[in-house]
């Protein structure tokens, strides 16, 4: 299981490394064909339509490898970071889908009667703030 959480969070790390790569290319590739299209106004237009494309993919790149906007900062093991993070994310995802009660032993099922029962007792639909 170890094997296959630390392959989907590699996987992860990995697109957004990709988005990084792609980031800098579509940047100096936009700011030469600007400064072509200002050297050569009569091809200005087709000059510049690709950097609205290249801004659409950067998007959908970033979408997909990060999903929601997030701020942090980088220190120099981010690969490690990143692939650790995917890891407990993907390892409590999986630990929340609970197998069949027919699968668990007796002292598993105990446990996660208790587990409901304090569920219910300290869920009571109210926040505190």
């Amino acid at each position: 299981m170890y094997e296959e959480v630390r392959k989907k969070a590699k996987k992860k790390v990995e697109a957004k490394v990709a988005f990084y790569m792609c980031a800098v290319i579509f940047s100096f590739t936009s700011v030469i064909l600007l400064m072509l299209s200002f050297y050569l106004p009569g091809v200005a237009f087709w000059l510049r339509l690709p950097i609205p494309v290249f801004m659409m993919v950067l998007i959908i790149l970033y979408l997909t490898a990060f999903g929601l906007p997030f701020s942090g900062t980088y220190s120099e093991d981010w690969r490690e970071e990143e692939i650790e993070k995917e890891m407990i994310r993907l390892y409590r995802k999986k630990r929340a889908e609970l197998p069949p009660l027919e699968e668990l032993s007796e002292s598993e099922r105990l446990e996660l009667k208790e587990l409901e029962r304090l569920r219910e007792k300290w869920d009571w639909g109210e926040d505190y703030v």
